[in-house]
């Protein structure tokens, strides 16, 4: 058995940065506040709160502590609220290209469109995307807006190909609209590991995906993979220990853009030893 492992895994250069602030903020002594999960993988958070960060919606609890702001972004009316409370012990993680979303969305708004981004009702990004802007439309299936003027764009962590056919959608749908905009905000680490996934995938019996079940970045490898060969998601390399791989000739190793570099290699040796 052949074991491939994809080219670019781990950390993102944006969640790489995020955890290393937190831990050097935690090593100093200071008292690290956040109200969720400073990136989706299990591992990575149980191991933050290990080291003293405290995960709370209830801000009263945090006095005299630093609040960190998550990669995922946040609402300008809950970063005003965190402000007040926190002055200027604020560390804003939010990863910029999700910055960069924002404020894209908020000038489209500003020149007289409508927002719609293709992207999941409920994820933190645009739940904070929300926030910036308040009429946006947050959907995975296009719409007939009735609206004239329309700027298209997409959560920082969607398929490439998911979003393209979005789009095809929406042109069909918003025919008669005098200006449909569209604008790429993807992330290009993630759209770069989505094309490398699609190629593993085409010569490969087994594409092992490794990443938080919470992952959005994660789930769309998976969705890659399974539509050219076999695949199995797992959150850690202990899972792999379940997996009953059988005859297999290639098998593949990628992971999501939150998943620990410690992870991946693990799960990479693993293969290699059974293999």
């Amino acid at each position: 058995m052949k074991v491939f492992l994809a080219e670019d895994f781990g950390f993102c250069f944006g969640v790489k940065a995020a955890i290393e602030r937190i831990e050097k903020l935690l090593e100093s002594g200071t008292t690290v506040v956040t109200d969720g999960d400073i990136v989706h993988n299990k591992r990575v958070m149980k191991e933050l709160v290990k080291k003293g960060l405290i995960v709370s919606e209830d801000l009263q609890k945090a006095d005299k502590a630093v609040f960190a702001v998550r990669a995922h972004g946040i609402s300008p009316d809950k970063f005003e609220e965190i402000s007040k409370k926190f002055g200027e012990n604020v560390v804003d993680l939010t990863c910029p290209i999700v910055k960069a979303l924002f404020e894209k969305a908020e000038k489209c708004r500003r020149e007289g469109y409508k927002v719609v981004v293709f992207g999941k009702d409920g994820h933190a990004e645009m739940l904070a995307l929300k926030g910036h802007v308040q009429d946006a439309v947050i959907t995975v299936e296009a719409k007939r807006t009735g609206f004239e003027r329309i700027c298209v764009l997409s959560q920082t962590t969607s398929s490439w190909r998911e979003f393209s056919e979005f789009i095809s959608d929406m042109l069909c749908l918003n025919f008669t609209a005098k200006e449909i905009k569209i604008l790429n905000t993807i992330c290009p680490v993630t759209y770069g590991r989505e094309k490398e996934v699609e190629k593993l995938s085409e010569s490969c019996d087994l594409v092992v995906v490794v990443g938080g079940k919470h992952s959005a970045n994660t789930g769309k490898l998976f969705r890659i993979a399974m539509r050219k060969t076999q695949a199995v998601w797992i959150e850690s390399p202990s899972e792999l220990d379940g997996i009953e791989l059988g005859e297999k000739g290639c098998v593949a190793v990628v992971s999501g853009t939150s998943t620990p570099e410690e992870d991946v290699r693990e799960v990479f040796e693993k293969l290699v030893r059974r293999g």
